[in-house]
């Protein structure tokens, strides 16, 4: 799963990964560094509107679209084997699909009782590790008024599965063309959904604190010593 990430990267570097932004983009402002994105929080995404790639602030916990109070629970997953079957995905599925700048995610490991976080990421020097893109869904609900998004999670690669059985599709670059197009087909999609760098990751463990969710500062990436 994906439960907490971070964003330290600027949108000319997640313009290098991500190809298929405008060149405008890189002297666009932002994003705010986020050294621990918590689930609710409101950034920005790459999203697909009628003109082209757009980016939007939206927030982290899909809500349906036909949902219509706030007592159904929003998801920050979708596993990636039923997001197009669920009714609660497959809508955001098919018309929704969007990209979720990061530099890394983290995970919580248990052993002998005792959990430890650690920080998930491609190569590079802290705090900008190698940018990439989470593979998300996101929902417009007219009835309440929301703008929000998933990260599509599948079964983790055998190089993190020790610290977590699941974890986030991080796509190639060669496949973020394919997967915001519209005219992609739900089957094409959910094979893009295979072409997952879990293989490049490397981590480190961190400091107990990324638990607080208002511990949002570089502090949170700092390689500890494992409990």
């Amino acid at each position: 799963m994906c439960g907490r990430f971070i964003t330290t990267g600027t949108w000319e570097e997640y313009r290098r990964y991500m190809n298929i932004l405008p060149p405008e983009v890189s002297g666009r402002n932002g994003p705010q560094p986020n050294y621990n994105v918590a689930p609710t929080s409101n950034l920005e995404i790459i999203v697909r509107e009628d003109d082209g790639i757009a980016i939007e602030q939206v927030t982290w916990g899909l809500m349906p679209h036909w949902a219509k109070d706030s007592k159904i629970r929003p998801m920050i997953n979708a596993r990636g084997e039923t997001v197009a079957e669920k009714p609660f995905f497959r809508t955001a599925f098919e018309y929704g699909r969007c990209l979720v700048p990061a530099n890394g995610y983290f995970e919580w490991h248990t052993q002998d009782k005792v959990k430890q976080p650690y920080l998930i990421h491609l190569p590079g020097d802290a705090p900008a590790f190698e940018p990439f893109a989470f593979a998300g869904i996101m929902s417009r609900n007219k009835n309440l008024d929301t703008v929000s998004f998933a990260i599509v999670t599948l079964a983790a690669h055998p190089s993190v599965a020790h610290l977590h059985s699941r974890m986030p599709v991080v796509l190639n670059q060669e496949t973020l063309s394919a997967w915001m197009d519209p005219d992609t087909s739900k089957a094409d999609a959910l094979e893009l959904l295979q072409e997952n760098r879990g293989a490049d990751f490397v981590y480190h463990p961190v400091s107990k604190a990324v638990g607080n969710v208002r511990t949002k500062g570089p502090e949170t990436i700092v390689e500890m010593d494992a409990a």
